[in-house]
């Protein structure tokens, strides 16, 4: 049984394995020992309640029956600080001139703030071979049950972004239009600092004033907002999960940034809570599947199995109740594996 649990300091060589067989392009994932155990520690922290909000962030792993680690993902409760998160938002101006009865219908990209502090949801991960097995909608999904075992240690509003779209040879057109002319360096650069170190470099380096839209070659407009066709699967998760884009898009690939009500994800909407109780042999073969989780931060774990949730129960096999860690009489958190089915 796969189960996805807070990532732990012995996990450092697998996740630089991971990381390696990623290849490049994740920028929060570099293939850097260094890097990554600087992540694992911060991660540990967290879920000990060792560290501030703004520094925090929750890692968690993917681990099959055997112990090996398939993948990995996070959230990071309080982005932007202390610089301020930057995005583009993608806006309309229209102007109208009664004196020669012209008028004017222009979109801008404008500099904002507004995810600052927001809960970003990112570095999904899975490995090459894990691709299409279920792993990456179980990471995931696995983040939305710690949202909703723990909001109190999350924004109200949680955003993602994915990756812009770029070429065979990784060149993006809006790099190359607009980035490339403010920043003395290539686009893989910028996009490694700006994961790495912070955004401090984009404030002092970025243009403050709108862009306008029809200025910019054909092919840098018709990549505003487009993901890169790799990220296909992790858009059409989010919007299963009921995040929206509404223009925002990211500084340097103008990948889309979308985001959801921390209440309103489908995950934590139809999350129940309830006691564990026997799952009947006679019930299992028809019973569905479920994302199961435990209440415990220190002890959180997720996975996914057939379940029947009733009022202030959910009944499971005891193979369930040994993997997630727990006994009978610890309350356990329910979400349908299938979005839209009544919890």
């Amino acid at each position: 049984m796969r189960v996805v649990r807070p990532i732990e300091t012995r996990d450092l060589t697998g996740l630089v394995d991971l990381a390696e067989s990623l290849g490049p392009g994740m920028t929060t994932l570099p293939a850097d020992r260094t890097a990554l155990a600087e992540k694992v520690e911060r991660s540990v922290a967290s879920f000990a309640g060792n560290i501030d909000r703004a520094d925090a962030h929750y890692m968690l792993v993917l681990e099959d029956a055997e112990g090996r680690l398939l993948g990995t993902s996070a959230l990071y409760p309080s982005v932007g600080a202390p610089f301020g998160f930057f995005s583009y938002k993608r806006i309309r101006l229209i102007q109208r001139s009664q004196a020669v009865g012209a008028s004017c219908d222009v979109e801008m990209l404008t500099l904002a703030n507004d995810y600052t502090g927001t809960t970003e949801v990112g570095t999904l991960a899975v490995r090459p071979s894990e691709k299409g097995s279920g792993a990456g909608r179980l990471l995931a999904r696995a983040r939305y049950m710690l949202v909703a075992t723990r909001p109190d240690l999350f924004a109200p509003l949680l955003m993602a972004e994915m990756r812009g779209w770029q070429d065979a040879d990784g060149r993006n057109p809006f790099w190359d239009a607009v980035g490339a002319r403010f920043f003395n360096m290539d686009f893989a650069t910028a996009d490694r600092l700006s994961a790495v170190r912070g955004a401090d470099f984009i404030a002092e380096l970025l243009p403050k004033h709108p862009i306008y839209i029809d200025l910019l070659p054909d092919a840098a407009r018709a990549v505003i907002g487009r993901p890169h066709d790799a990220s296909a699967p992790a858009r059409a998760m989010l919007m299963q999960e009921g995040f929206r884009y509404e223009g925002y898009v990211d500084v340097f690939d103008v990948g889309p940034q979308v985001h959801c009500d921390r209440d309103q994800i489908a995950t934590v909407r139809q999350s129940r809570c309830g006691l564990p109780v026997p799952l009947s042999p006679n019930f299992a073969p028809g019973a569905p599947d479920y994302l199961i989780c435990t209440g415990d931060l220190a002890r959180f774990r997720v996975t996914l199995a057939s379940a029947r949730p009733g009022p202030g129960e959910i009944a499971l096999g005891d193979d369930v109740v040994r993997a997630l860690g727990v006994d009978r009489g610890e309350q356990l958190r329910s979400s349908p594996a299938q979005l839209g089915l009544a919890a």
